[in-house]
């Protein structure tokens, strides 16, 4: 095949890549009780899934369609960075360093590209103890939080804002609800998406546009983790990048190598760990000095690198990782276990901060939004874990959207029944905010929201005290308690409490700090 058909299949494997990614992460939001496409890219990741493994000290037969994309990258390289990652894709297309000619002085010796190892070292001895707090640097994640919190919403809100002008104008009706039901529903449904950490987690996408600006895929080259773990299985690959002598010397190939890895003083040679296998060196060789080969029956390990790391900074890394996890573990229970930490429904029968990668399927697929992803709500060990913030969204009685959709089982797959019987949270009134204790106002939306067949909110009839707002003298009133074995912890009834700003019923997580008795 001709360089310029390679460039075309690798350009044309891109669009699909990222093109399916796209739309599985829209159609997450359609997931009924099968989901076997749901999350294929993490199931597709060693990084998610040797991590999930390791901290959670199980087989999870999700993941293990990883070792497909480990076979992958030893027989032809780290070919998923430079064909298949939806990250990495974005990262080319908005890259400014477009149409090079000029010769340019590679840096094989950089200290920075070390980096990337290093922080592999730092996640993998994390995940050991049990610590998957650096996974949310894992290039899925980062873009599974980037489009559910911060684009996707920012997308609806110009959308519906756009559509509410143009709604002004009666002849254009007809047109207008013909693509708000065929397009704009099945695209953002009609939930009002609000993100609390949708500002941070937008900044640091940002971010890494901003590094791909100041050096031509600086993310993949010196930071990405899962770069340097496939980097780290291309150094044994069987197609490998190789240049015939004599070569002319002209540069043309370093000029157009993305990642910097061809070196001139070196013969225009290359590293396996940082060739992406983007092709674009043999397209540009005018003298077809240039070629990808098989190394069979000759093959042997490429030799080390100035800028792999030393075993004293591996050591050095490795007890920088340990004690991180020590400071993190040793934090306050209050700061790691906050009383409004509420996990997912089932979180509580599994390891959940060892076995969560930070993937934000969950978070994408919560009908009501209640589901955010937090930043230090529960410390550093749980930074972009999900939690329910039930005030804006609670848990729908009858879904089980984030059960099918998490990968790696810190959700575990149970049944609905399953879900109704394993608490996430205790219901508590606070009457001093109540409407019927602290005012003595009739209210019982908390009663009659509640989804339970047998309600874990009843009311009790009692007399207010004094002169209420709506009622005076010893009215009789029906004020709400929680049954404590009934409450599941949804918090339906905390989300529709009428009263402004924090409502007077709250859920508290479990088994942590436990629900004050007073307002019971």
């Amino acid at each position: 095949m001709k360089p310029a058909s390679w460039q075309r299949l690798r350009q044309i494997t891109q669009v699909l890549a990222l093109g399916l990614f796209i739309f599985l992460f829209i159609q997450s939001a359609y997931l009924g009780q099968s989901s076997l496409l749901s999350g294929v890219f993490y199931r597709l990741d060693p990084l998610v899934a040797v991590t999930a493994m390791l901290a959670g000290r199980l087989i999870i037969p999700a993941l293990v369609l990883a070792i497909g994309t480990v076979i992958f990258t030893l027989v032809f390289g780290r070919i998923w960075c430079g064909w298949f990652c939806p990250l990495g894709t974005i990262l080319e297309w908005t890259s400014l360093h477009k149409k090079k000619i000029a010769v340019r002085k590679s840096e094989p010796s950089s200290f920075w590209r070390k980096i990337k190892f290093l922080l592999l070292l730092v996640i993998l001895v994390l995940a050991v103890l049990g610590n998957q707090t650096l996974l949310f640097l894992d290039p899925n994640t980062i873009l599974t939080r980037t489009l559910a919190a911060a684009i996707w919403p920012e997308l609806r809100y110009g959308t519906f804002s756009l559509e509410n002008f143009l709604y002004q104008f009666k002849f254009l009706w007809p047109v207008l609800d013909a693509i708000h039901a065929g397009l704009i529903v099945p695209l953002f449904h009609n939930i009002q998406s609000v993100f609390i950490a949708a500002l941070p987690i937008f900044i640091f996408f940002l971010g890494l546009i901003a590094l791909n600006w100041s050096a031509e895929r600086f993310w993949c080259c010196y930071l990405c983790p899962l770069g340097g773990l496939l980097g780290w299985l291309s150094r044994y690959s069987l197609l490998r990048r190789e240049v015939h002598q004599p070569c002319k010397q002209c540069g043309l190939c370093n000029a157009q190598c993305p990642t910097g890895t061809i070196d001139p003083e070196n013969g225009f040679r290359s590293d396996p760990a940082e060739c992406v296998v983007c092709t674009n060196c043999v397209k540009s060789c005018n003298q077809g000095d240039v070629a990808f080969h098989w190394q069979l029956p000759h093959w042997k390990p490429v030799v080390k690198q100035s800028y792999d790391p030393s075993r004293r900074e591996a050591l050095v890394t490795m007890a920088t990782a340990i004690t991180g996890a020590a400071l993190a573990g040793i934090e306050p229970i209050a700061r790691r276990s906050p009383e409004h930490l509420i996990r997912p429904p089932g979180a509580t029968l599994t390891d959940f901060e060892s076995l969560c990668v930070r993937c934000g399927e969950c978070v994408r697929v919560c009908p009501t939004q209640g589901l955010q992803p937090s930043l230090l709500e529960g410390g550093w060990q749980n930074i972009m874990t999900p939690h329910l913030v039930a005030r804006l969204g609670y848990c729908v009685y009858n879904c089980t959207a984030c059960i099918q959709s998490c990968p790696s089982g810190a959700i575990p797959k149970i049944t609905l029944d399953e879900k109704h019987a394993a608490p996430m949270g205790l219901a508590s009134i606070n009457r001093d905010r109540c409407l019927p204790w602290a005012f003595n106002t009739s209210c019982v939306v908390c009663e009659e929201m509640c989804p339970m067949p047998d309600k874990a909110v009843v009311l009790v009839q009692g007399k207010g005290q004094g002169q209420g707002l709506g009622q005076t003298g010893n009215a009789e009133l029906l004020k709400p308690h929680v049954i404590r074995e009934k409450c599941i912890g949804c918090g339906v009834c905390e989300f529709h409490c009428p009263v402004g700003g924090e409502a007077a019923i709250q859920v508290y997580s479990l088994p942590g700090n436990k629900p004050p008795l007073s307002g019971i």
